[in-house]
């Protein structure tokens, strides 16, 4: 109980620098670990994502500045089961143009900016992702006026391209 408490207490501390999913990583344990033990050291989640078997999947976006968005399974007993990246190259590389926006959302979780440019009638959503080389890079996801994926593109990050300007 001591090492949950001090486990939380450092989270809110190092929050801002996205330490604290480094710690939830290694302090929750699956099968063992609760939906409660998941809040109190990660917070309250952007999303809850409940599944028909009674599952739920947390959603724990990091952007606009984090490069992570981290989903976080609970089996239908309330119990941790562990979490993943959804900025994968694996899951980017399965946004596909016809793809709606809830299944986008589902997929990659919420996008750290939405831009609406009304001259090509679409929306942008954007997502900043570890490219290469430890960089990062800026993932677009541009959706038509039926809020179907069109296309996808990358763009390099602002933040780096400003900083060595």
């Amino acid at each position: 109980m001591k090492r949950t408490v001090l486990a939380g207490w450092l989270c809110s501390l190092l929050a801002a620098l996205g330490a604290c999913d480094f710690v939830a990583q290694h302090e929750l344990q699956p099968g063992r670990s609760t939906a409660d033990d998941v809040r109190k050291l990660m917070g309250r989640p952007d999303m809850i994502w409940e599944e028909s078997d009674g599952r739920q999947v947390l959603e724990y976006p990091r952007g606009p500045e984090g490069s992570e968005t981290w989903m976080v399974e609970i089996d239908a007993g309330g119990r941790y089961q562990g979490m993943s990246d959804a900025l994968t190259p694996a899951n980017l590389a399965r946004v596909q143009p016809g793809m709606s926006r809830d299944d986008l959302r589902r997929l990659l979780g919420k996008p750290g900016a939405e831009e609406r440019f009304p001259a090509r009638d679409e929306t942008v959503w954007t997502w900043r992702v570890k490219g290469s080389v430890e960089a990062t890079e800026m993932f677009h996801a541009h959706l038509g006026p039926d809020g179907r994926v069109v296309r996808t593109s990358r763009t390099p990050d602002p933040r780096l391209v400003n900083a060595s300007s």
